[in-house]
């Protein structure tokens, strides 16, 4: 859609405005010769190619305003097909501007002897006029332009408000998203199983955000993060006097913190077995002791846990008590790792290419054919969160708008082995030259380095440089 047809409703009704104060009829059309807005026969032509435009066209070329005295006589109208049965007797127009670049043009029509004799003999005024409507109409676009600018900014701090969004519609994903979503509501412990970057936080956000708690902020706490010795202080908080370093009135912990909300404790197959004793009972009575205090606290928390770690094992290791790996254990949900559900993988790739589109500010339209079938058959060990990452690189690093195969990372083409069915050996080869060298040379490299690295190489300089020209390494 042009720049003018977003706006077409403001524009008709200026042009009847301009119509009604001038007491002529007042034509807009695009850049793509659409029109826009009419007063008049042209009224009823709204939306439609205007397919005499000689005139218009050359307004558009040229960027310069222009008239027709005499469709008659004037050159602008020789060889029209519509010439003999035109009703425009005569035309002063004005191209309208966007960022320096004609998006569409502005006119004002004659269709008796009397408007035509009006049109030329205030002819000045009338191209006058045209400039200053055309001026507005270009504030107009640029007011909305950042507005649209604006309220999607504030859409993209509302959604990372909101946390979470699941793309994909493979039947494991689409599982876990509707138990999420059918348990959100109850106060039950839910229990995220998957592998690192397979979406358990955003599982958990979800959760979350449709439940009666979602007033509340949720905290989450990444129980691998924190020191051992300090796992117990910041779950459950403190009493003045505690330990050596304690502040001087005590800190509150993260579950007092959490009263009346939700509290997602991820990576929890790392809680050293101690901590593990205390969140037993916080979970069985509901109550909360802080370290050195001897009142419990009651808390109403609703509990969401997440590891990537096989629980089951470490319950037989003694790793991790078992009668705790029970009372989590309500509801448990499992998130698919992404080889498991490769369909999703287009979907995936197309929204966050959108994503970073947005965020960096770059025009991404895709990916090609190879390029899609190696992402496609690469196992993504990372997961999601792997697969973001590489967007964003190549989003940086990508030359054009559509992402080559040649512009993935090494270690995604030569692990995954797809994208060069359609390649003789000496293509696949050359690519595979071609990247090696990319890496070795570095950008600037002196003479005496491009000689080394020859050495290095065993090969002769000339080829070296022979090789460095056919790949613009030079």
């Amino acid at each position: 859609m042009t720049a003018l047809m977003k706006i077409q409703s403001f524009i008709q009704a200026y042009v009847k405005a301009i119509a009604s104060i001038l007491d002529v009829d007042v034509t807009i059309v695009d850049n793509e010769l659409v029109r826009v807005a009419g007063t008049g026969i042209y009224a009823d032509e709204i939306g439609k190619t205007v397919t005499h435009a000689n005139f218009f066209h050359h307004i558009l070329v040229s960027g310069e305003s222009g008239s027709i005295t005499d469709s008659m006589a004037d050159l602008n109208c020789k060889g029209c097909e519509k010439r003999t049965t035109c009703r425009e007797l005569a035309n002063v127009a004005y191209p309208i501007f966007k960022e320096g670049a004609v998006v569409g043009i502005i006119s004002i029509i004659a269709f008796s002897e009397g408007e035509r004799k009006n049109l030329l003999e205030n002819r000045g005024q009338m191209e006058e006029f045209l400039k200053y409507m055309s001026v507005l109409l270009e504030s107009k676009l640029y007011t909305d332009e950042v507005k649209e600018r604006l309220e999607q900014q504030l859409q993209v701090v509302h959604d990372a408000e909101k946390g979470w969004s699941f793309v994909g519609d493979s039947p494991k994903m689409k599982e876990a998203i509707r138990i999420g979503k059918k348990v959100a509501k109850s106060n039950s412990t839910v229990f995220l199983r998957g592998e690192s970057g397979t979406g358990k936080e955003i599982m958990a956000k979800m959760i979350h955000a449709l439940s009666d708690r979602r007033d509340k902020l949720m905290i989450s706490i990444n129980c691998a993060a924190i020191p051992e010795n300090l796992v117990e202080s910041e779950l459950f908080g403190y009493e003045e006097g505690a330990f050596t370093g304690a502040k001087k009135h005590g800190s509150i912990g993260k579950f007092e913190l959490a009263h009346g909300s939700t509290i997602f404790l991820d990576e929890i197959g790392d809680m050293p077995l101690p901590v593990q004793t205390k969140l037993l009972r916080v979970l069985q009575e509901s109550v909360v002791e802080r370290i050195g205090g001897t009142k419990p606290i009651p808390i109403d928390i609703r509990v969401i846990c997440a590891t990537n770690k096989n629980i089951e094992q470490m319950v037989e290791e003694g790793a991790f008590r078992e009668d705790l790996y029970y009372r989590l254990n309500i509801i448990p949900i499992e998130l698919p790792p992404l080889r498991k559900r490769k369909e999703d993988l287009p979907a995936l790739i197309e929204y966050y290419i959108a994503y970073y589109n947005q965020k960096l500010g770059k025009s991404m339209r895709g990916v090609s054919p190879e390029a899609l079938q190696t992402l496609t058959s690469y196992d993504w060990p990372g997961n999601v969160r792997e697969m973001k990452n590489i967007i964003e690189y190549l989003e940086n690093i990508a030359e054009g708008e559509i992402i080559q195969l040649s512009d993935l990372p090494d270690h995604i083409v030569m692990r995954s082995g797809k994208g060069f069915e359609d390649w003789s050996l000496d293509e696949i080869v050359e690519d595979y030259e071609k990247r090696v060298l990319s890496s070795m040379v570095k950008k600037g490299a002196t003479l005496e380095e491009k000689n080394q690295l020859a050495e290095n190489l065993k090969i002769s300089r000339a080829t070296l440089y022979r090789k460095l020209k056919k790949y613009d390494l030079l």
